[in-house]
């Protein structure tokens, strides 16, 4: 294993693969930063754009927007109060307060060093974890897959503030994933006499209108941020000193074995270890009145946990072919252009794609610290950009990179159509994430029952016979009842404190 991640950093001795991360890291950092335009939108723009690099070059290129977006959304949400991304909600707790106290430079160095520090802690779990997990994975039978595919797509379904929204939003994926020829019986499914829709529905052109379209329409329906920028508090030294990095490192250890942990449990995403982080590190801290008023704790601990998460997410991808949240759905996306399936052939089979992806996450946390604080200086400038005219260029990118991967006009239309879903969805705060883990996973859930089911003459014993597999299922159950189970719990509480 020390020789295959020793040939993946070896494989990024390349001017073309540098060129890359650079490019990558820095295209994240600055849609991060732009409020309303989030990662997952543009590792979708990417996404048709690899299709025509090598596949090492075009998956570092996602790697480094992956990380850096995380990253850039704490810019704004230090600087102007509105988080970038969902993920850096919680760092406007702490981090505008510093800004107003005229400590914006500080509240952005620890930002800057938090997110690496976490993205390097979480890349280390992938590179050490991944292939252990990868090789017990090779033991399982189509049970034990159906049951992993179960597990994903009940964690999931948690999403969201309504668990009733979060199953509706999962059995439109599995519903739509349907569509398309029988797998066993050859028939078509849900085609209405449509010859396109005979394989199916692409899934680079679903995510491209369900995160690029939706962000345009987003943006559209907004305010200008321009008059908020002028606001703007004077940024000065980032350095934050030795001393302040060695008082922050219990914070920065803490958030990234939380992000991490987070990042791998399938349904779970950077907004939910952001507020773990915080509240736990609140909690620990002797100084808990400070949070909420400029406390450097409150900005590490978010954001050394939502870059943990970047590592973590991918440790189910690459290991089991389960996509943990909706930018892993978007790495399979780019996996799949390639020809290449995830899971533990993947890193079998391609061991030199595997491990240089896993060094792309790791050197691009690297370049994301001197990058980011170099390009602070301009940051007035480029927040200062209208929406109007990023919507534009986004919208034009979504449909000729949709376009390019076939020359398909009907990919094109499935893009508008999962956009207005993805509108859809946010107007009535739907999560989406469900979605599109569950149209990624219908194929695999579907196909691993009918094998299981075949292996075991038509009977559904292999659901307890096997240990493993009965185990996972008690567990996917568990996963998706534990909002009424909480909710039972918290009433049996308040009644016996009544009583």
């Amino acid at each position: 294993m020390i020789q295959n991640i020793l040939q993946g950093f070896a494989g990024l001795l390349d001017v073309n693969l540098i060129l890359m991360l650079l490019l990558g890291t820095l295209f994240g950092l600055i849609i991060g930063a732009l409020p309303g335009l989030t990662g997952n939108m543009a590792i979708a723009l990417m996404v048709p754009i690899t299709f025509v690099m090598e596949p090492a070059a075009g998956l570092a290129l996602l790697a480094a927007i992956y990380c850096s977006s995380i990253y850039g959304g704490s810019i704004s949400a230090i600087l102007l109060n509105i988080p970038g991304t969902v993920s850096s909600f919680c760092t406007t707790f702490d981090g505008y307060p510093m800004a107003k106290k005229g400590r914006a430079g500080e509240a952005l160095g620890i930002s800057t060093l938090s997110s690496a520090f976490g993205g390097l802690f979480s890349t280390l779990v992938l590179m050490f974890f991944t292939p252990f997990l990868a090789e017990q994975a090779l033991k399982f039978g189509p049970g034990e897959y159906f049951a992993v595919a179960v597990l994903g797509l009940s964690c999931i379904a948690g999403l969201g503030d309504s668990p009733k929204k979060g199953l509706l939003s999962g059995a439109l994926g599995l519903l739509l994933g349907m569509i398309g020829m029988d797998p066993q019986s050859g028939r078509p499914r849900f085609t209405f006499g449509s010859v396109e829709l005979m394989n199916g529905i692409g899934l680079v052109p679903s995510l491209i209108g369900i995160f690029g379209v939706v962000a345009v329409l987003k943006t559209a329906e907004r305010a200008s941020r321009i008059s908020k920028v002028g606001a703007m508090p004077e940024v000065g030294s980032v350095w934050i000193g030795w001393k302040s990095c060695k008082r922050l490192l219990p914070t920065w250890l803490r958030g990234s074995v939380l992000g991490t942990i987070v990042g791998i449990i399938p349904g779970t995403g950077t907004n939910v270890a952001t507020f773990m982080s915080y509240d736990l590190e609140k909690k620990l801290s002797k100084h808990s009145e400070e949070f909420g008023h400029g406390a450097p704790e409150g900005v590490a601990a978010p954001e050394s946990s939502n870059n943990a998460v970047t590592g973590g997410s991918m440790v189910p991808l690459i290991a089991l072919g389960i996509p943990g949240n909706a930018t892993s759905a978007l790495f399979l996306g780019a996996i799949m252009i390639h020809g290449f399936q995830t899971g533990p052939v993947f890193m079998s089979e391609h061991p030199d794609v595997v491990y240089s992806l896993f060094a792309a996450f790791f050197v691009a946390n690297l370049i994301m610290v001197p990058l980011g604080l170099l390009v602070m200086r301009w940051m007035k400038k480029i927040l200062s950009v209208p929406e109007n005219l990023l919507g534009g260029i986004i919208l034009v990118f979504c449909a000729t990179g949709v376009y390019s991967l076939r020359g398909d006009a009907f990919d094109v239309l499935v893009m508008i159509v999962f956009g207005m879903i993805g509108y859809a969805f946010y107007k009535f705060k739907i999560p989406t994430a469900p979605l599109i883990v569950a149209l990624v996973l219908e194929s695999m859930t579907e196909s691993s029952l009918r094998q299981a089911l075949v292996a075991s003459d038509g009977s559904c014993d292999f659901m307890w016979t096997s240990p493993l597999t009965c185990v996972i299922l008690i567990v996917s159950l568990l996963s998706l009842f534990s909002p009424l189970i909480m909710k039972a719990f918290r009433f049996a509480g308040r009644k016996k404190a009544g009583a």
